[in-house]
């Protein structure tokens, strides 16, 4: 089956840059979109759609209508990473502010990260070091969503690090407040690097998947 052709959303930062540079997404194929020079409309010949971390809140915002217009086409996935506001921007969606632990992925630290739904399908690509190294805040998914990382304080679990959204848009949407690319592109925290290599393997082979059953 044909691969899935991947774009990364980016304002040609260095650790974005850096990871695009990176030989072991060669087999992905992952295509940069620039936001200062791309078109919005560009993402709609995209099957998978990657908002990078940290992205210029004013170019990120040229291309909302459009990333919102990629969650109503069935045949897209679209994963959102990081720190990108997407409360004001993505539909029923809530994010509650939390400090970052920047090292707890060092120290041993339980900084309250919690790995839910083992049985999940989603399991099968990533692991505990990949979702639990540190996090830039909480999300509030809407019902249906599948939290899969979730974060607990005093023996409660108070909001969600990741989840996966199959029912509530016709696309496949995965968000979380982890911020691989950078820290990828940085080259510092293990985790990160597993967390975006994950994401690219998880959403190929769920593309391949699809495109066999539509077949």
């Amino acid at each position: 089956m044909k691969p899935p052709r991947i774009g990364l959303l980016h304002c040609g930062t260095f650790p974005a840059l850096r990871t695009l540079e990176d030989p072991a997404l060669t087999p992905y194929r992952v295509e940069g979109i620039y936001l200062p020079d791309a078109d919005p409309l560009e993402l709609a010949g995209f099957d998978v759609v990657l908002v990078g971390d940290r992205l210029h809140p004013g170019q990120r915002a040229r291309f909302e209508p459009a990333l919102r217009a990629a969650l109503a086409d069935a045949g897209k996935t679209v994963i959102v990473l990081g720190e990108n506001t997407v409360e004001q921007w993505l539909p029923n969606l809530a994010y509650t502010f939390r400090p970052t632990v920047y090292w707890a992925w060092r120290t041993g630290t339980d900084n309250g990260t919690r790995l839910r739904l083992p049985d999940d399908p989603l399991w099968d690509y990533f692991t505990q070091r990949a979702t639990d190294w540190h996090h830039h805040g909480l999300l509030h998914p809407p019902e249906g969503a599948r939290s899969l990382v979730t974060m607990e304080e005093d023996g409660a679990e108070i909001g969600t690090i990741m989840f996966i959204d199959e029912v509530n848009q016709a696309a496949r949407l995965l968000v979380t407040t982890m911020d691989p690319v950078y820290h990828h592109g940085s080259g510092f925290m293990p985790g990160a690097t597993q967390l975006l290599y994950s994401l690219l393997r998880w959403a190929t082979v769920a593309h391949v998947a699809d495109a066999r059953v539509n077949a």
